[in-house]
């Protein structure tokens, strides 16, 4: 019985060089991924063209350029690129209250958002104008009132785990589109596609 993970680590049929992995780990907070720490190792394996079944399986777009499969005895997780999504963010004005005039902590992107007061929807212009990150309203504000901020923002969002391969080390940039697991063998495979071939 021939064993994959033995074949995969034999150095008759590895890359002539080990392929290079740059993985960022990170988490979700404050609205989006936060990346916490990115960590480079290499890794041996055989290294060839992606088989045409393997291109099929992609998206066309993905098709573009030089499209290998990794094979490695660790796992490779798919690329994350940061993708712009929509969101909202809000924010508690702080100054006196009862009172006219509040801050924000920011200025909110666009210079735009809905202002509540004790869940009362304010009207811009009417109830209050915005300037910068100052708030000022047209009445003053009743004792106990609960304020509130929020506009419409774009996070980038990806996965706790992200692999980026360089192959040579230092030298392209692969992104993995698909990974497969032999849970037999304990073998991992990624197809990834060279970024910098469009």
């Amino acid at each position: 019985m021939i064993s994959v993970q033995e074949v995969v680590l034999d150095t008759d049929l590895t890359a002539p060089e080990p392929y290079q992995v740059r993985r960022t780990t990170g988490q979700f907070a404050l609205g989006g991924f936060q990346p916490l720490q990115v960590t480079t190792f290499l890794l041996f394996g055989p290294v060839q063209q992606a088989s045409n079944k393997e291109i099929n399986m992609l998206q066309e777009a993905d098709r573009v350029g030089s499209i290998r499969s990794f094979w490695s005895t660790v796992p490779i997780y798919l690329t994350r690129g940061t993708a712009p999504v929509p969101s909202v963010q809000g924010s508690q004005p702080s100054g006196a209250i009862p009172g006219t005039v509040y801050t924000l902590p920011q200025a909110p992107q666009g210079g735009g958002g809905d202002f509540y007061v004790s869940g009362s929807l304010q009207r811009p212009g009417v109830d209050y104008v915005l300037s910068g990150s100052t708030i000022t309203t047209t009445n003053a504000t009743p004792g106990g009132a609960q304020l509130w901020f929020q506009y419409p923002v774009t996070v980038q969002v990806q996965d706790a785990y992200s692999d980026i391969i360089l192959y040579p080390p230092g030298g392209d940039q692969f992104r993995v589109l698909q990974r497969y697991r032999d849970d037999g063998s304990g073998y991992w495979k990624a197809v990834a596609t060279r970024m910098n071939a469009a």
